[in-house]
């Protein structure tokens, strides 16, 4: 078993391997099946999503808190902030996030992957969808596209219904 020293380290550690894992499995089912099984990976990284963000609500609720940006940051069901680069700030009912790197954007850039890789990335949009009808996460740049990093901005659908 590998030795970390932190829990960034770790966490670090294993998003390299599920990258990798998600290379390897999706650069063989495309070749198995073509570029139509690309759809088939969007559906599967959206429903994933969707149960993630129906987790987290879950916890959110039993602990008698509101479904609020900030909830769904303390309750995240992976220590993300631990490991990779990222900035928040809250501000007006509005998150932005900045992102410096991303452990899974090094690795399918390193494979030439960005375009297949950049599916996952809508797994960000489905957490939120899946969390809160109110929440809407808003990519505004992507390392995997050529950004320099990851901006997004998460605000409230109906800030009336913040919360809820």
């Amino acid at each position: 078993m590998a030795q970390v020293k932190t829990i960034g380290e770790a966490v670090r550690n294993m998003s390299v391997h599920m990258a990798n894992m998600y290379y390897y499995l999706t650069k063989a089912v495309i070749e198995d099946f073509g570029d139509e099984a690309k759809k088939s990976f969007e559906r599967a990284i959206i429903e994933f999503g969707h149960e993630r963000g129906k987790a987290i609500r879950e916890e959110v609720l039993a602990a008698g808190l509101p479904l609020t940006m900030e909830n769904l940051d303390r309750f995240y069901d992976i220590p993300i902030a631990e490991g990779w680069d990222l900035h928040r700030t809250y501000e007006n009912d509005m998150k932005m996030n900045i992102t410096d790197s991303c452990t899974f954007a090094t690795v399918w850039l390193e494979k030439d992957w960005s375009e297949v890789g950049h599916i996952y990335c809508l797994i960000d949009i489905a957490i939120r969808e899946g969390y809160s009808d109110n929440v809407k996460f808003c990519p505004v740049k992507n390392i995997l596209e050529g950004d320099p990093h990851c901006q997004s901005l998460t605000v409230y659908r109906n800030i009336e219904k913040k919360g809820l």
